[in-house]
């Protein structure tokens, strides 16, 4: 009995290794595959819509972090429309060719092309457009920008240099890669963190959600894409 014993007892020590070892490869697998785990999680979803909590934070403020919150609706190619109710209604929404940014407290639209906005940015992934691995280059967190109990979390640095941009941060859920939050940090130093809440997936959403009509009572300016 002392020998069968001893054997299950020397067996088990050799097999928790080579169970860590496994557990420790695999996870080191996922964390160099992140990024098209992520990818193709976001580009296999059709469409979403939900809730989400806007937070932007100035760097050497004594002002409390200001919050804006609303729903967000998105349509795969390039069809994303962002409803702030509070504290503030506005209205950004873009058809994957024309963004409109409607104030009705000043009655006013700015109007802009997409194509240079997006490309290569934040924006660009979010419409569906964009390629993490072309457009970022990930390394390690350098600033807790998003706290997270059990999300996976990369801060990614655009490839081009940007005048607005220093990096980004992404937490995606653990098991399906799913986006969670977004956090995007400006050259300054300040940042804006996005929390997308109560996500449903893969709806049927008519395109005309993602148009703008610009009636005559409104002022309308055209921004360029320099």
């Amino acid at each position: 009995m002392k020998t069968q014993l001893y054997c299950m007892k020397k067996y088990s020590l050799l097999l928790i290794p080579l169970i860590l070892c496994g557990l420790s490869a695999q996870t080191l697998a996922v964390e160099k595959n992140l990024l098209e785990l992520i990818q193709s999680q976001y580009q296999s979803i059709q469409s979403f819509s939900g809730h989400f909590v806007q937070t932007s934070h100035r760097t050497n403020s004594e002002t409390a972090p200001k919050k804006a919150e609303g729903k967000v609706s998105y349509k795969r190619p390039g069809k994303m429309r962002w409803l702030y109710d509070a504290p503030e209604e506005q209205l950004l929404v873009t058809n994957g060719e024309t963004m409109w940014l409607y104030d009705p407290l000043l009655e006013n639209v700015t109007i802009q092309k997409l194509e240079k906005l997006a490309d290569g940015t934040a924006l660009s992934f979010l419409l569906g457009l964009g390629d993490l691995n072309a457009d970022f280059k990930r390394r390690k967190i350098s600033r807790s920008l998003l706290e997270s109990l059990d999300g996976l979390i990369v801060e990614l640095v655009p490839k081009k240099e940007t005048a607005n941009l220093a990096f980004i941060q992404l937490e995606v859920h653990p098991e399906n890669y799913n986006l969670r939050k977004i956090a995007l940090l400006d050259q300054q130093g300040n940042y804006r963190t996005i929390a997308l809440e109560s996500m449903q997936y893969n709806l049927v959403l008519e395109d005309k959600l993602f148009e703008f009509e610009v009636t005559p009572d409104m002022e309308v300016i055209e921004a360029g894409n320099q």
